[in-house]
């Protein structure tokens, strides 16, 4: 066990109803106003600010952060903190998206994995996330089916850096993605979203956002004098290679700056690496 400890036991249930599930096809995103408790949000935000100070999961890094940038961080993140903080799978945050992702996905609920990305948006900074569409960030040489939640850790408003999507568009495929910044920033974009079409999405402490792979999506810069933390989580199927990769490329892009390898080795999959 991690020196955080296990979570707060809770016996809340939560499930998708069939109009959630009708919603989210239709719209390709679902707001869930409580999906945990005001005690297992304090622990995770001991688990959040250990891992943001002391790297107590896998590397903090800042998205986004060009080669020649001097600036303070503005957007921390770390991603898998399960591989070394296998607490947070036990979650009543974890048990009850994954009712929803599984009736999302149309498979059951013990085909579904998870891995989770913790984010740290800085009070007062300036950095929006971009309009973008999740499939950009993935190995093209894999294919995917996933959900993706995200779970603030206290009350969230628009100018704090709450989700705002553009309904129905994940039923239009993937769009052209570009950079925010140098490739090696690895801050993906996509030009020419209408903002006027947004569905913005606050949210009350202890309640979340679903969406689709292919929803578009953006967060607003945090016009706040208080950090937005926010614990994001994919729910997939396990990926299956493809026979023939696809062509994104700014994929291309991103891995001839950073001089990465083609190919990814393993994802994470519950708290583990495994091969695909």
């Amino acid at each position: 066990m991690s020196r955080f400890g296990a979570p707060p036991e809770s016996d809340l249930d939560v499930r998708p109803t069939p109009e959630d599930v009708s919603f989210f096809a239709e719209n390709g995103y679902l707001v869930v106003p409580q999906i945990t408790t005001a005690e297992e949000l304090a622990w995770l935000t001991d688990v959040f600010c250990g891992v943001m100070e002391d790297n107590a999961g896998t590397p903090v890094f800042e998205a986004g952060r060009q080669p020649d940038q001097t600036l303070p961080a503005q957007i921390l993140q770390c991603i898998g903190p399960e591989l070394r903080i296998p607490e947070l799978l036990d979650t009543t945050f974890r048990r009850n998206a994954r009712h929803f992702a599984a009736a999302f996905l149309g498979v059951p609920e013990s085909e579904v994995t998870t891995w989770g990305h913790m984010i740290n948006k800085k009070a007062g900074s300036r950095r929006p996330a971009p309009w973008h569409q999740d499939q950009a960030y993935w190995e093209p040489e894999l294919d995917y089916l996933a959900v993706g939640a995200w779970l603030p850790l206290h009350d969230v408003a628009v100018e704090q850096g709450a989700m705002q999507f553009i309904p129905g568009s994940h039923r239009s495929g993937l769009r052209y993605h570009g950079f925010e910044g140098d490739p090696s920033g690895n801050l993906l974009k996509v030009d020419g979203v209408d903002p006027s079409l947004a569905a913005p999405c606050p949210l009350p402490a202890g309640g979340c956002t679903f969406h689709h792979y292919l929803t578009l999506h953006y967060t607003a810069p945090n016009d706040t004098d208080r950090d937005r933390l926010a614990f994001a989580t994919e729910f997939q199927v396990m990926p299956w290679r493809r026979a023939t990769p696809v062509q994104w490329p700014w994929v291309q892009q991103y891995r001839a700056a950073v001089n990465a390898p083609s190919g990814p080795p393993a994802v994470i999959a519950d708290g583990k690496f495994v091969t695909v």
